[in-house]
């Protein structure tokens, strides 16, 4: 991959050739390499100039990953020199030896390490394997135990790797239950164990609407925490994914909630059932107090409060004080919406300005097998063409055969092309030759492309209701 000649005042035609050739190649070399990439991708390393830096780019990252793989490959070459000086002794922490060289090591009377073995490499390993394996049982009792008494929302349900079986500490959370008196009992982290008092069927929902039905739950009214293992999770076929400290939930492609870490646990975001007094005190020591306005609040759909104390004065619902009521939760995930944008004044003559964006059709190609449209607005008389592509690299040609139209029929000409900061309509070149400013919108802002998106949205609502 060439470096781009520099250019030089009263150059030569042959230069000129090559550095015209240049271009036209690392246009081409660029082209390939975006198409190539997820939409993802594409969105992160469309703004490189040429070909060169953006190869680089990619080299640097990926061939990067490739290099740190490496690192745990052993070479087997016998013969090589430096072998012996990248060792270091195990006793004197110094390189360039081993421990079975070391003139100051000590062994017992009959030549035997600590644990009984004569071989000092083996009784080295042995020392070694012991130490790592003590270190990290403790470390894991000491995680377990004070993830067990770390004091939080005692309604909560946790993500659990370790366990094998789910477990739950509170009888209201049953829809199915049945008393066990056998003698069975689970075993703690502490090497403890509890009682299980029965067993049964609990149904979890999610913020989101979404249901997670675990069988053959525990019932151990001492445990500290209700439990869904991760091991039984995944023999049923849920995948489960931890990223940013975000636990995602899915099921055959389909989304069923999410959770978040909390005080070193993964939390699940569920919506809590209304809990009786009378149930909760006979399931656990420990009472739980909800608020009446917060339930009725629930109750009602999420209305709003002000909406509830109205009700309250018709005595539609029962008094209650409203004086410290709270954020809801749910309120704030599933309601929140951006601010409405302020309008603009459109343009007052065709062609001034057009609009253009492309969208794809989600898998559900066309009678023709085509899998995209792009669509070509006149602000002033909102006007659109659209045109069906077999590729994104289809959308550029198509624009000429709009702009070559447009402008004959009504003997104006194209002043602004509005897009998104995709490439499918990067020529540089072509649009310095007709005139035709190629205006790109801000990242991560679609609403100044919004005749574009609405004419998406627009376009997928006819064939959704089409093809169902």
């Amino acid at each position: 991959m060439s470096v781009l000649p520099e250019s030089v005042e009263d150059e030569p035609l042959e230069a000129t050739r090559r550095r015209s050739k240049w271009e036209n190649d690392d246009y081409i070399f660029r082209g390939h390499i975006l198409n190539g990439m997820s939409d993802s991708l594409f969105d992160i390393y469309q703004n490189f100039e040429n070909a060169k830096e953006l190869w680089d780019s990619l080299e640097s990252k990926y061939m990067a990953e490739d290099a740190s793989s490496k690192k745990f490959l052993v070479r087997k070459d016998d013969k090589s020199s430096n072998k012996k000086a990248k060792v270091v002794c195990w006793n004197c922490n110094k390189p360039g030896h081993f421990k079975k060289d070391f003139r100051l090591r000590k062994v017992n009377k009959d030549g035997a390490g600590p644990s009984g073995s004569k071989d000092p490499e083996k009784q080295q390993g042995q020392n070694f394997v012991f130490m790592q394996n003590y270190n990290y049982i403790q470390n894991y009792i000491s995680m377990i135990s004070e993830a067990f008494y770390v004091q939080d929302d005692i309604v909560a349900w946790w993500v659990d790797s370790g366990a094998t079986s789910h477990v739950c500490k509170d009888l209201y959370w049953f829809k199915d239950f049945q008393q066990i008196d056998d003698g069975s009992v689970v075993k703690m982290g502490n090497v403890a164990t509890e009682p299980i008092k029965g067993i049964g069927f609990v149904l979890l929902t999610f913020t989101y609407r979404k249901c997670l039905c675990l069988n053959n739950v525990l019932y151990v009214p001492v445990i500290r925490k209700n439990l869904v293992s991760e091991i039984v999770l995944n023999n049923c076929g849920y995948k489960q994914v931890l990223e940013s400290d975000k636990y995602i939930l899915s099921r055959h492609g389909s989304f069923m909630g999410f959770g978040y870490v909390c005080n070193g646990m993964i939390r699940l975001n569920i919506n809590y059932p209304f809990i009786d007094n009378s149930v909760c005190m006979a399931s656990t020591s420990t009472s739980i107090n909800f608020n009446k306005y917060e339930l009725w609040h629930a109750r009602l759909g999420h209305i709003h409060y002000k909406r509830l104390k109205d009700m309250s004065k018709m005595s539609l619902i029962p008094a209650f004080d409203m004086q410290n009521n709270g954020k809801c939760k749910a309120c704030m995930l599933t309601k929140i919406t951006r601010q409405p944008f302020k309008d603009v004044v459109r343009e007052s003559k065709v062609l001034d300005l057009i609009h253009s964006d492309l969208c794809d059709f989600h898998a559900t190609p066309s009678l023709g097998n085509k899998k995209y449209v792009v669509t070509f607005i006149d602000d002033a008389s909102r006007y659109c063409y659209v045109y069906l592509l077999h590729s994104k690299d289809e959308a550029l040609d198509k624009f000429k055969i709009y702009k070559q139209q447009v402008e004959l029929h009504n003997n104006e000409l194209i002043k602004v092309l509005r897009v998104d900061r995709g490439g499918k309509y990067y020529d540089p070149v072509y649009f310095e030759s007709t005139g035709t400013i190629h205006q790109t919108i801000a990242p991560y802002t679609p609403q100044q492309n919004g005749v574009g998106e609405r004419k998406n949205r627009t376009l997928k609502e006819i064939v959704n209701s089409m093809l169902f």
